[in-house]
């Protein structure tokens, strides 16, 4: 009993790239405030995903009966490049499908899921290292560093002025620039939570 996972060529390209810009958005449920709040979405054009692989897993096994093989494959599923890329897959989420291999092998699904790790192991590995040489990467990788340095300045501030952290949405963006100077200066002056309500109550 073994796993064999088979190269496939694709017809079409993912399409699902990440997108290249972040825009900044004011919510538009911000129903009891009259001052807008800052949020932030990715949109425009995609990255373009030029690798056109799929991998098929299965589970073969060879027997010889009255000196003849007899051979039998069971197909787990088929995965596009991409998600061994951006780490989405989980075989996790194929139990039903390698419990019922594992049934019709006369085996156990711990054995069956070791069989397709020891293989999909170094691949997704090898995958992933690739993909994090791609454009593609280094630009979502500079996201989440934009993104995080995000959240942190809105802890500082909320711990520096004693307000709610999403106070800081309605005086600065995610590219930490101020958009509403005003407000900013009336929690400043205000300190903190008291002037917040002072503007709440002048509304």
């Amino acid at each position: 009993m073994y796993c064999v996972i088979q190269e496939l060529q694709l017809k079409r390209a993912d399409t699902l790239g990440a997108y290249k810009d972040l825009m900044v958005e004011t919510n538009p449920f911000n129903y009891t405030r009259t001052i807008p709040q800052y949020g932030y979405f990715e949109c425009g054009e995609r990255y373009k995903r030029p690798i056109k692989k799929a991998y098929k897993i299965s589970i073969h096994e060879s027997k010889r009966i009255n000196g003849v093989v007899a051979k039998k494959q069971f197909v787990v599923t088929t995965i596009n490049y991409y998600a061994f890329a951006t780490d989405w897959f989980s075989l996790g989420e194929y139990y039903e499908k390698t419990s019922d291999i594992a049934d019709k092998l006369n085996t156990d699904q711990d054995t069956i899921y070791k069989l397709i790790e020891s293989k999909i192991t170094p691949l997704a590995q090898r995958i992933r290292d690739e993909f994090m040489q791609s454009e593609e990467y280094i630009a979502i990788q500079r996201r989440k560093v934009l993104i995080d340095e995000h959240g942190k300045r809105k802890l500082l501030f909320a711990e520096k002025y004693n307000v709610p952290d999403s106070e800081y949405d309605y005086c600065f963006n995610v590219f930490g620039e101020m958009v509403n100077a005003e407000y900013y200066e009336t929690i400043v002056g205000g300190e903190g939570i008291q002037g917040i309500f002072r503007q709440l109550q002048s509304l």
